[in-house]
């Protein structure tokens, strides 16, 4: 198997995860991007815009276009913050924190689908790949960014 083979399986493994994915999260009324802000919501209450974005590794607007939509879905709610009346804070409403609570559960037997048949040598040996090709791809864009 040479190296476009394993890319093409990596993207079709990619691309049937988030559809599934996308799928199932569509029947309860959440978006794609919408369960990361709810897991990061759950785990830091009163989060900014800012600090969503730079977990995500995406821009504030990007964030902003998903916290206005998951606001107007009753899944989070602005708090005007206790220090500065000028910043607003997310919180996940009851809602939010039930459908957070699906997700995960829904990621976590997806996970479970996914390696299922996996030997636990199996799972550390493709632990130790997916790290190595995790660094290497780091390493790759650092000297890009250096060249």
């Amino acid at each position: 198997m040479n190296v476009d083979e394993i890319n093409e399986l990596f993207r079709t493994y990619h691309n049937n995860h988030r559809n599934m994915m996308d799928k199932k999260f569509r029947e309860t009324g959440l978006y794609f991007g919408q369960p990361p802000i709810l897991k990061y919501l759950s785990m830091h209450d009163n989060a900014t815009q800012q600090e969503i974005a730079d977990f995500l590794g995406v821009t504030k607007s990007t964030v902003a276009v998903s916290v206005k939509r998951m606001e107007e879905t009753g899944l989070i709610m602005r708090v005007v913050d206790k220090d500065d009346a000028r910043r607003n804070n997310l919180q996940l409403t009851q809602k939010g924190k039930e459908l957070q609570a699906y997700a995960d559960d829904y990621f976590r037997k997806a996970d479970l689908a996914t390696f299922d048949g996996f030997n636990e040598q199996e799972l550390i040996i493709l632990g130790r790949f997916l790290k190595r090709m995790n660094e290497n791809i780091v390493n790759f864009a650092k000297e890009e960014n250096d060249a």
